[in-house]
């Protein structure tokens, strides 16, 4: 049908490996207020990656509670003193593994103090709805909420035996060992002869992250570095004259990618779970990006034919096309 129409139709094919959860730490704190709430501080700044709601979720399944019932406070000193950068697909591993301890540690001290105030072995409880339950004898039970004013203290009235005060925990997740991402992307390109244009028809990536805390997240992360790195091999560079002053001032002249040019990216997931951190994740944030370029890159070279030069540079503007083209015919 390409062929029909006098089009040049490609297939390029690129994958990568990503060391993610680059090093020493983070951390965070989680802490169940006397209302029963849950709220999570952490020193990793977000830069839109939905920090937020992955650290809710995390602290959320250890401690059996609802989502909405948990707020996050990020990059802000007062709140948490100590964060290091959200840089190299890090914060996954290294914060979301330092909310997991800390939500751990605070489930621990919640199953504690429950047990003292019900009277059960720890063995027998369990953590359901902000509650702490006795299995197998729901009446028997006492909320976070509870449990958290009790160990807040009150003047005069003696604390559970043996338990800190406060309803809280911090925790710091060191990574001495790098995570590892994987990816594959496929795409279909068709290179109009006439003008150079290139279209995407088709992308699909194969991708690899981990255990996924949140695949909608994992997929805007994969869709935006994905149109970034179509940015990278197709429309985006900087020109200098012979004075090596700037002429690329404006986005006029600095073409980025828009809704026209980015395809329906099909994505496929496959997790296997990291043994080097507590939550199994590895980082997602620049998986899509990594193998783009190159994807689409060598989709122009094979539509381009066998006689078709290596093409090792970026972007591929309809005019270098057009000027491969002539190359290949000569």
């Amino acid at each position: 049908d390409a062929k029909a129409r006098g089009m040049l139709r490609g297939l390029g094919v690129a994958s990568c490996v990503e060391d993610t959860g680059l090093g020493p730490f983070e951390g965070a704190s989680v802490r169940v207020t006397p209302t029963g709430k849950v709220v999570v501080s952490t020193g990793a700044a977000s830069q839109g990656q939905g920090h937020a709601t992955v650290f809710a979720q995390i602290a959320a399944d250890a401690l059996g509670v609802r989502i909405e019932d948990v707020s996050v406070k990020s990059a802000d000193t007062g709140a948490f003193p100590l964060g290091l950068s959200t840089i190299a697909s890090r914060i996954a591993v290294t914060a979301g593994s330092s909310v997991e301890i800390a939500a751990r540690k605070v489930r621990d001290k919640a199953i504690q103090t429950a047990s003292r105030m019900l009277e059960a072995a720890e063995r027998d409880l369990e953590l359901v709805d902000s509650e702490v339950r006795v299995v197998g004898a729901p009446g028997m039970k006492v909320s976070f909420a509870a449990i958290a004013r009790a160990l807040s203290g009150s003047a005069g009235v003696g604390m559970p035996g043996g338990i800190e005060p406060d309803l809280a925990a911090t925790g710091y997740f060191e990574s001495r060992e790098l995570a590892f991402a994987y990816g594959s992307q496929a795409c279909e390109v068709e290179v109009d002869p006439q003008t150079g244009h290139t279209r995407i028809v088709r992308y699909v990536v194969a991708h690899d992250c981990g255990r996924l805390i949140n695949p909608l997240v994992v997929d805007g992360q994969i869709r935006g570095g994905v149109i970034h790195g179509i940015g990278n091999a197709l429309y985006e560079r900087m020109r200098f004259d012979e004075t090596g002053q700037p002429v690329t001032t404006t986005y006029g002249d600095y073409p980025l990618p828009g809704a026209a040019e980015m395809p329906d990216v099909e994505i496929h997931h496959i997790e296997t779970p990291s043994p080097r951190n507590p939550l199994g994740v590895k980082g997602a944030g620049e998986g899509g990006t990594i193998p783009a370029a190159a994807c689409v890159i060598s989709a122009i070279e094979d539509a381009l034919g066998k006689g078709a030069p290596f093409i090792g540079e970026h972007p591929v503007s309809p005019e270098r096309i057009c000027e491969l083209m002539g190359e290949t015919t000569t």
